[in-house]
């Protein structure tokens, strides 16, 4: 990106290569609505009205128009964005005249409505949004009240449903509910957007204020390189380090590098970094150098004792020569292996010692004193935050969370339904040693797997009878949208292939595209196992939940067609050592 590019030309570019892209999309749905009527027209003898052809050229025509003049003329932003309204408007007409003359009644109709009026809740300002549903509303209902006072007449494939438009009772409720649903659609919409948006703001502010930071960390460390002519090359190694550490936001990772280059730096025979447990007020162990798993496991230290209530207390570094001879503390330190030479550093955040740098049987020179003191400020920042980073996105995850309830709110029978998916799937990936990463990103996943219901009719969701065909279909859109809905949020961009591909089939058979075994990511391999075993122990309102037994059955019938065969072989196993911690009364994590 060029930095001296004007913020006002970068918009105007931004926004006009999205809506040749949005154009070319639309080509292929009219693509795709014009093979659907041939085909229903000559192949399956349904009456289309030949205006239906036009409707469909005429669009065709507006689009390739649009986007000719958006590739060929100079234009200001202002009206490019006019455009780009208009073109909400241009679609709505569009579907408006596709409900009308495919006879599309109130059931049907509304989908053609809600998928604009999400697009523009989470993409548009408010003001558009709100305008684009009153004016979907208003098209929606004009159709219905038009055709129920026979000033136009009814079209349509199906014979037996006009009479649904002469009964006013069910106009005047069915309209009145659909504008509710385009309206909550809307305000749902635009409200996760605004607070993905502040999330998103707040963590560039925190991104802005670690980089100054940094700037000034860093001129401190240039500024103690000229001081230490002897030490250039331990300060070198100090500099590239210090923006190693500024680059990540993972504790982890952190703390790894502080240690690693403390002990490289002075030549300890051992090291450890501990935090500050402040709700026990003890210190422990998170990474450590030439240290059992066992020592690491036993050893804290009460705060306020010993050598680390002498670093808190002085928030300075603590150097002893040697421990044994020391009366302060020789008798007091209880570790499994002996220290002669001690140096504990202070990681001071907020003016408070929340951390430790513990390096031991060393000669610690006062440069490398000085040089560590230097770099443990540095990292006090940096583990700030982290931890900043870290509430930050357990908010953003709260936030998802509420967003799934208020899908899983539409069917009652599915409360909850999200949450013990993603307790499932992280067990499952335990199992498979997935890295940190890919499990936070199959939580995310799990929690938001079924996000495309949002447009799929409650009706449908809660229809105790079965579902015919045609409603199978529908629902077996809202992986789709669930896909487009994540679409334009930057920090969900991992998890749309596991939306998309949950109802993949091991063998094939599944949607919405058909692939099988290794092509389906395991994220989502393992979502279609554990969100299989949640249904199957789950009432609906066609059945009751099935026993535990009959779902295991069903697991090792659809091993390998259904199901990835490994997954199941690893959950079947999960649920075995589980029945058998229940029989001993353990907590199970997932109940």
């Amino acid at each position: 990106m060029d930095l001296n590019q004007n913020p006002e030309t970068e918009e105007l570019n931004n926004l006009k290569t999205s809506m040749i892209t949005a154009l070319t999309i639309g080509y292929i749905m009219l693509l795709i609505f014009l093979i659907a009527f041939l085909v229903s027209k000559y192949f399956f003898k349904i009456p289309i009205y030949n205006k239906l052809f036009f409707l469909n050229l005429g669009c065709f025509l507006y689009m390739y128009l649009v986007q000719y003049i958006l590739k060929k003329r100079r234009m200001k932003l202002k009206l490019i964005k006019k455009i780009h309204f208009a073109n909400y408007i241009a679609g709505l007409l569009f579907v408006t005249g596709i409900f009308h003359y495919t006879g599309g009644i109130l059931w049907i109709g509304d989908i053609f409505f809600i998928i604009i009026i999400l697009y523009t809740s989470l993409l548009s300002t408010p003001r558009e949004g709100l305008i684009i549903a009153l004016f979907g509303f208003t098209c929606y209902s004009s159709i219905v009240l038009l055709e129920y006072f026979d000033l136009i007449p009814y079209v349509g494939f199906f014979k037996l449903t006009p009479y649904l438009y002469k009964d006013s009772q069910y106009v005047i409720i069915t309209t009145l509910l659909t504008g509710l649903t385009f309206f909550l659609i809307f305000f749902t919409g635009k409200h996760f957007s605004q607070r993905l948006e502040q999330r998103s703001v707040e963590l560039a502010k925190a991104k802005k204020v670690l980089e100054e930071w940094r700037d000034k960390l860093e001129k401190k460390v240039k500024l103690r390189t000229q001081e230490l002519e002897k030490s250039k090359d331990k300060l070198s190694i100090l500099y590239n380090i210090s923006r190693v550490i500024s680059s990540t936001l993972k504790l982890d990772n952190i703390l790894k590098v502080l240690l690693d280059f403390s002990v490289k730096i002075s030549g300890a025979n051992r090291g450890s970094v501990m935090l500050l447990d402040e709700k026990k007020n003890i210190f422990s162990v998170k990474v450590a150098y030439n240290i059992s798993e066992k020592v690491i496991r036993e050893t804290t230290f009460v705060k306020d004792e010993n050598t680390f209530g002498w670093v808190v207390k002085n928030k300075k570094p603590l150097y002893i020569k040697d421990l044994e001879q020391d009366k302060r503390f020789s008798k007091k330190e209880t570790v499994d292996y002996k220290i002669k030479q001690l140096l504990m550093v202070p990681i001071i955040i907020e003016n408070e010692v929340k951390g430790v740098i513990s390096l031991d049987n060393a000669s610690f020179t006062t440069d490398i004193i000085n040089l560590l003191k230097s770099f443990s400020e540095q990292v006090a920042v940096a583990i700030n935050k982290a931890h900043l980073y870290q509430k930050i996105q357990d908010s953003y995850f709260e936030i998802v969370k509420a967003l799934a309830q208020a899908i899983e709110a539409k069917d009652p029978y599915t409360h909850g339904h999200s949450e013990r998916v993603m307790q499932y799937s992280l067990i499952i990936a335990e199992k498979f040693n997935l890295s940190k990463e890919e499990k936070e990103t199959l939580r995310y996943a799990a929690i938001l797997h079924d996000i495309g219901k949002i447009g799929v009719r409650g009706i449908i969701l809660n229809n105790p009878d079965g579902l015919t065909v045609s409603e199978y279909d529908e629902i077996k859109k809202h992986t789709i949208i669930g896909e487009n809905i994540i679409q334009p949020i930057e920090l969900l961009r991992t998890i749309k292939p596991l939306i998309r591909h949950h109802h993949e089939w091991f063998n094939g058979k599944g949607y919405p595209d058909g692939l099988s075994k290794e092509d389906i990511p395991l994220g989502a391999r393992i979502l279609a196992v554990a969100d299989a075993y949640d249904a199957m122990k789950s009432d609906r309102p066609y059945r009751k939940a099935l026993t535990e037994e009959t779902a295991i059955q069903e697991f090792k019938r659809e091993s390998g067609s259904q199901f990835d065969p490994k997954v199941v072989e690893v959950f079947l196993e999960i649920l075995k050592t589980t029945k058998k911690l229940k029989q001993g009364g353990a907590k199970i994590p997932y109940n």
